[in-house]
């Protein structure tokens, strides 16, 4: 178990060095050659990933899970592994509203599966714990990206706690636990079109709805389509410079709009991230509409505790520590309690979308392992 964990946490965090490198290639370094980015380039690049995705699906391996199933947690080997890191990664560099949670999973997971292999692990309860272990400490080094990036650090909130904050949350973490629930049901809605196998029309259909709603947020607020595109928690720290209510209200639509048909057309990626981004907007547009409310980094830390938690299924212990978490890395132990309020809040708003699964997402989330 300590061998997968390690490796499992190095080889994560590599992986995760080069999504975040791919994804700025593709969304930042290129289109900075141009004062807008061109619609010819925002809908070749995700049409192009589409099709790369349905190929590499039907003819290459198809070993992955669709987004809306969470992150599951299961032995790969190495050939079933190429087929499921490609699509993802053609998904992420892309521009599919997807995270890079389940790449990090998907690397732990065949750490693990090898060391069974070279271990010689015979008790399945054993194996399955090497093959967790692995996956372990590959989403320790998703969560210690942020934190050594600094993505999620919005700066102290306060020297104490902002009791003022904890009565907003409750607001706050509605609007973005049913923005992200809302999501969600979109999405399933997809999935039952796209079936259980690739379906070339749906990846390229959810394709152009994507590159046709960025492209309506720059040419309509100015604002770059990375905005909508991609997962988005690299842009979470940005947020806060925004100060147009009309622009972060469109930011918000379209960025829902091209989440909820990326978890469902057959795109591969994680769901959390996203929806952190959704959250975080949600939080931000809160403190934009009521100057007398919450403060910004109280109200996008909230923002993004209720979209995560509204995304899988998760018991009441994990809730909590992700509010701790997630309050503690976006401003300080100030942050916390407002975070947990916002966490229990987003937990008990029923996820309408779980009952209307398709071919594709008939298994539960496996979050808790």
């Amino acid at each position: 178990m300590a061998v997968s964990g390690l490796v499992g946490l190095g080889l994560g965090y590599l992986m995760l060095l080069v999504v975040n490198f791919g994804i700025e290639l593709m969304w930042e370094t290129i289109p900075s050659n141009w004062e807008s980015t061109p619609v010819f380039y925002v809908y070749g690049v995700l049409v192009g990933a589409a099709v790369l995705v349905y190929v590499i699906r039907r003819y290459v391996g198809d070993d992955g899970h669709s987004p809306l199933a969470g992150i599951k947690i299961t032995a790969l080997t190495p050939r079933e592994y190429v087929g499921a890191i490609l699509a993802i990664l053609a998904s992420l560099f892309g521009g599919a509203v997807l995270g890079p949670e389940v790449a990090l999973v998907a690397t732990g997971s065949v750490v693990g599966g090898l060391a069974v292999r070279w271990l010689k692990a015979s008790d399945t309860k054993s194996a399955e714990r090497i093959v967790k272990m692995g996956a372990l400490g590959a989403i320790l080094a998703l969560f210690a990206g942020p934190l050594l990036s600094g993505s999620l650090d919005l700066g102290k909130a306060s020297a104490s706690v902002d009791f003022n904050a904890i009565g907003w949350a409750v607001l706050v973490a509605v609007i973005a636990a049913v923005a992200a629930t809302i999501a969600r049901l979109i999405g399933f809605l997809v999935a039952r079109l796209s079936g259980a196998g690739p379906n070339l029309r749906v990846l390229v259909g959810a394709a152009l709805i994507i590159g046709t709603v960025a492209l309506l947020l720059e040419y309509g607020t100015g604002q770059q389509v990375i905005y909508v595109v991609t997962s988005g928690e690299q842009l979470i720290t940005e947020l806060p410079q925004i100060t147009s209510v009309a622009t972060v209200v469109a930011i918000i639509i379209f960025k829902t709009i091209a989440y909820a048909v990326s978890l469902g057309s057959g795109f591969r990626g994680g769901p959390f991230f996203p929806g952190m981004f959704v959250g975080a907007a949600s939080g931000l547009l809160i403190s934009l509409i009521l100057p007398e409310g919450p403060t910004v980094t109280s109200a996008m830390a909230v923002g993004v505790v209720a979209a995560v938690i509204a995304t899988a299924p998760m018991k009441w212990w994990v809730v909590i520590a992700i509010g701790v978490g997630v309050g503690f890395a976006m401003g300080g132990w100030t942050l916390i309690p407002a975070a947990v309020v916002g966490a229990v809040v987003a937990r008990l708003i029923p996820r309408w979308g779980d009952r209307l699964k398709g071919p594709e997402t008939l298994s539960e989330a496996n979050v808790s392992a």
